[in-house]
Formats: structure tokens, C-alpha cells, sequence
């Protein structure tokens, strides 16, 4: 009874780090792509306008690429080039593949490996504990029964 309901705080618990990481991730993965056009838009903007001018353009012949480059990033919508980077690197276990998460991770060595299984064993059992401190102690000085309202009528 006590080891399954272990099990179960342990499934739950590292389930829930694993959304949130995964979304923190996933938010940051975003950010930096749509702040990487944003940035481009803003150093290219003069180079924009400068291209629209037929005497710079004439000049700029053996360059012309130069200007259809920066014609072709203005046309990006950041917002969907953070969403396609988002897709790009969706892996379940972050931004890497999961096997290349396994193989960076055997790499440390055995003792790396077996803090990382040690951690996600125990962590939940010692979240417990702390909790259960926390509520002892505020559960003996009888601070949750002076917040009852009917405890104040007494």
C-alpha cells in the first residue's frame, strides 16, 4: 500500500516537472526565435530602405542578392517563424531528441546516471517528509484552528 501510493507520488510528481520544463522550453525556444527576426527587421531596416532607391540598387549590381535577402526577411512574420521554431524542436525531452538525452547523460559516467535515478526516486519521498513538517508544525501551534471562523465565537 505505502510503496504504491509512492509509486503514484513519484509518477505525479515527475510528471508535472516534466509539463512545466516542457512548456518553460517550448515558451523559450519561441522567444528566441521571434526576438532573432525582430532583431533582424531592425539591424536591415535602413538596408530596406536604401534597396527601394534605384541609384543604390544600380550600384549594388554585383549585390542584388543583398537586397532580395533583406526583402525576403521583412516578408517573415515573426510570430509564425517562432511557431515553426517551436515545431522544429519539439522533443519530448526538451529541446534535444530523447536518445541524445540519454547518451549526453551516459557520457557522466555511471555516477551520473545513478544521481539522476536516485533523485527521481527519492525526491518525491523527501517533498513528502518536508510537507508533512510543515503541516505538523503548523497543525501544534494551532494556527489552522484560530483561521476557523467558528474558533473566534469560543
Amino acid at each position: 500500500m505505502v510503496a504504491a501510493s509512492m509509486i503514484k507520488l513519484m509518477v505525479i510528481s515527475l510528471s508535472i516537472f516534466w509539463i512545466i520544463s516542457f512548456t518553460v522550453g517550448r515558451v523559450f525556444i519561441f522567444y528566441e526565435a521571434y526576438t532573432s527576426v525582430l532583431r533582424v527587421h531592425k539591424e536591415e531596416s535602413w538596408l530596406r530602405v536604401q534597396c527601394a532607391d534605384p541609384n543604390f540598387y544600380t550600384n549594388m549590381r554585383q549585390h542584388t542578392d543583398l537586397c532580395a535577402n533583406v526583402q525576403r526577411n521583412f516578408e517573415r512574420i515573426p510570430f509564425l517563424v517562432g511557431l515553426n521554431a517551436v515545431a522544429d524542436t519539439a522533443h519530448l525531452c526538451g529541446r534535444y531528441s530523447c536518445a541524445d538525452t540519454v547518451i549526453y547523460l551516459s557520457r557522466g559516467g555511471w555516477p551520473v546516471l545513478v544521481t539522476v535515478a536516485l533523485s527521481c526516486l527519492f525526491a518525491p519521498m523527501l517533498l513528502m517528509r518536508v510537507a508533512r513538517m510543515l503541516v505538523s508544525d503548523h497543525s501544534s501551534s494551532g494556527y489552522y484552528a484560530g483561521q476557523l471562523p467558528m474558533s473566534k465565537m469560543a
